[in-house]
């Protein structure tokens, strides 16, 4: 368990004088990768003085339709199924290598495919649009994806504190203004993979971010991802997100779990189940019950 500056609790410390039981090894690595991506958060709110709260007319203009640059790679620069320029701890290193052969001999399982969320920082390489709400106390971005919103509180809170903590598909992030960049520590996440064919983090994964608009039409992430588990030194990329410009297009709610029939086999691999096999999901079987909701037949 970590202890910072930005918790709002207060940690009380009991160690009897007859016995000592010291911190494992995992958490005491814990702690000081978490200090090291804590660190670089609050180096750079030092460095951007006093005026992190903007009010509303010095907000910037994010506003439109927007959607990931690259694919689905969360670095950019490599394609899918290729090394991964993160370093890797030998176990992670071991595991994404398993990964590759299994996928080579068609076994690749992802949990997206019992729609259950990307989650983060996975979340930042989904495809599909997304949007930016940006006001004074707070941002939601917003993905196209089952409608999947990540709040960045950039009201002065801390993080959630520690007695309350949890993992969190999008995990607790927080922020401050830094001219027209959006700077955010972002903890509590649940284990998962960068994207299919990429690395895997654990539930221990933190990160920073320094968000801003580009140009007219690009938005720009620069994230450091730190994870004491997976990674033998931090991680560092850029992601970028283009302007759609296609007139009066808008962004849909829907939920793949409508017609979703994929079911897991015993040796990690992802079975579609067709029309007429043992199992079959009829997305026809819903019908609209009272109020608009949707009943089965």
């Amino acid at each position: 368990m970590h202890v910072s500056p930005l918790r709002t609790a207060t940690v009380v410390a009991v160690i009897s004088v007859w016995t000592f039981v010291p911190r494992s090894a995992a958490a005491q690595e814990y702690e000081k990768w978490y200090k090291q991506s804590e660190q670089h958060f609050l180096e750079l709110k030092q460095k951007a003085g006093a005026n992190t709260k903007p009010t509303w007319d010095k907000l910037p203009d994010w506003t439109g339709i927007w959607t990931h640059d690259g694919g689905t790679r969360f670095d950019p620069k490599i394609p899918n199924y290729a090394p991964t320029t993160a370093k890797l701890t030998p176990e992670y290193q071991a595991r994404f290598e398993k990964k590759l052969a299994d996928q080579k001999q068609g076994i690749e399982w992802d949990h997206l495919s019992y729609c259950l969320p990307a989650g983060f920082p996975r979340w930042i390489t989904e495809p599909f649009l997304r949007e930016f709400v940006v006001r004074p106390e707070e941002v939601w971005w917003i993905n196209e994806q089952q409608s999947e919103v990540r709040r960045i509180y950039t009201d002065g809170r801390g993080h959630v504190p520690e007695d309350e903590a949890y993992s969190t598909w999008t995990g607790d992030s927080i922020g401050f203004w830094d001219g027209d960049t959006l700077v955010v520590h972002t903890i509590n996440n649940k284990d998962g993979q960068y994207n299919r064919g990429q690395p895997d983090y654990s539930d221990k994964v933190s990160t920073v971010e320094k968000i801003r608009k580009v140009s007219a039409d690009v938005i720009e992430d620069d994230i450091t991802v730190y994870d004491p588990l997976s990674l033998a030194e931090p991680w560092h990329v850029v992601n970028r997100f283009v302007r759609v410009k296609t007139p009066n297009l808008r962004i849909n709610m829907w939920s793949c779990e409508e017609n979703n029939n994929v079911v897991k086999t015993q040796d990690g691999s992802t079975q579609f189940i067709l029309k007429g096999e043992t199992g079959y999901k009829d997305p026809n079987s819903l019908i609209k019950g009272p109020g608009g909701t949707q009943a089965p037949k």
